[in-house]
């Protein structure tokens, strides 16, 4: 997502930080920081952010404290934690190492040491680090992981005022039964305590997921929408929205599919390229293998100029059906097909009856189809060789 889509938002925590600074104090996440005042404060919020996984709002907070202080350690510290570690593409390394680690405060150090960390030692690191600083929360957050969830529980009961990331977490667990058997009810209880203690659209992405677990995908989409509405232009929370409007309006998509499905085919039949091209996406090959048991080939603009020796008298596609893959970006269309064929050169007619399945891919340019496949039914006759 852009940064300049944050604008509006990031300006309004800021306000809220600078002015109500009172409430903000009792919520800190670290102890001693390298940052002045007010830069301190909004790098705060930046870790509130980093916190709840909300990694773009936290970049932009970071920077808008580094405007106000550029060596405030600890915003520079939270870019560096939300970049990759990955050391062939990731940046992570390379931000630490040009932040001056004589000027960071204690704590920012450990932080700083504890990113330093390659990544199958950093759980040993963390627990070491929580002891020399039990009481930063901060600090103490590098020890939660979603392999024990009880960590969360010991962080929520130990940082009451910061615990709406693992109150988040907590709701997962309930949901998947880490705590036993599965809750939803327990699940929704937790994730709406997140939404309670902080303001931002990850809390609202995951009460979708656990409303898209049991079915609700009408309350899915509503509760996604809300994450969307923090920032909508480029927001990484458009795909599961665009899912689960797919997911509601199943029973229309499926109808516009089958549709498309038939135009495919009564343009290859009557030779209209130009309708058929609709369907058609630059990027894909459309794969077919024909009733006649022939092997698979690519279907494109070139087979439309193929001399063909049969009329088709009727051709109908039948017991249509489609389903999907659950992100909803590829279908599977089965049906039957019927009719007859005359030969052109005997004019004799061929009784046609086949059953065949396309799949289509939902792309930037709409539903496009990628491959077909048909063959006779028992007893059946599909298109001659």
């Amino acid at each position: 997502m852009s940064l300049l889509t944050y604008y509006i938002y990031i300006m309004k925590r800021l306000f809220f930080i600078l002015v109500l600074s009172s409430s903000i104090a009792s919520a800190q996440w670290i102890q001693r920081t390298s940052c002045k005042k007010n830069s301190a404060k909004i790098s705060n919020e930046a870790i509130e952010s980093m916190a709840n996984l909300e990694y773009l709002p936290a970049m932009g907070m970071a920077k808008a404290a580094l405007l106000l202080d550029p060596e405030c350690g600890c915003a520079q510290l939270v870019l560096a934690a939300i970049s990759s570690p990955n050391p062939k593409w990731g940046s992570q390394k390379s931000k630490l190492e040009a932040i001056d680690f004589s000027k960071l405060s204690a704590e920012e150090k450990t932080w700083y040491r504890f990113l330093m960390t390659p990544w199958n030692d950093r759980p040993a690191a963390a627990k070491l680090a929580v002891t020399k600083y039990p009481k930063s929360p901060l600090i103490n957050l590098l020890a939660t992981t979603p392999t024990d969830f009880n960590t969360y529980k010991t962080f929520a009961n130990k940082f009451p005022k910061q615990a709406s990331a693992a109150y988040n977490m907590m709701s997962y667990a309930y949901l998947r039964g880490d705590f036993g058997k599965p809750n939803q009810e327990m699940a929704m209880d937790y994730v709406k305590r997140s939404q309670q203690m902080h303001s931002g659209p990850n809390s609202h992405d995951s009460m979708a997921e656990h409303y898209a677990s049991i079915g609700e995908y009408q309350k899915a989409l509503e509760s996604q929408l809300r994450a969307v509405d923090f920032a909508q232009f480029g927001s990484p929370y458009w795909n599961f929205a665009r899912i689960y409007y797919a997911k509601v309006n199943q029973a229309d998509l499926s109808k516009q599919l089958m549709k498309n499905q038939k135009e495919v085919q009564n343009a290859i039949i009557v030779s209209d390229y130009k309708s058929y091209s609709k369907y058609e996406h630059p990027d894909i090959k459309h794969i077919t293998g024909d009733s006649n048991l022939s092997p698979f080939y690519a279907f494109d603009k070139a087979s439309f100029k193929e001399a063909q020796e049969i009329d088709w008298n009727k051709f109908e596609l039948e017991n249509m059906d489609v389903t999907y893959s659950p992100n909803m970006k590829t279908a599977v269309i089965t049906f039957n097909g019927s009719g007859s064929y005359t030969f052109k050169d005997t004019e004799k007619e061929v009784p046609y009856s086949t059953r065949g399945s396309s799949v289509w891919v939902n792309t930037d340019q709409g539903w496009k189809i990628m491959h077909s496949s048909w063959a006779p039914n028992k007893d059946g006759i599909g298109i001659p060789e």
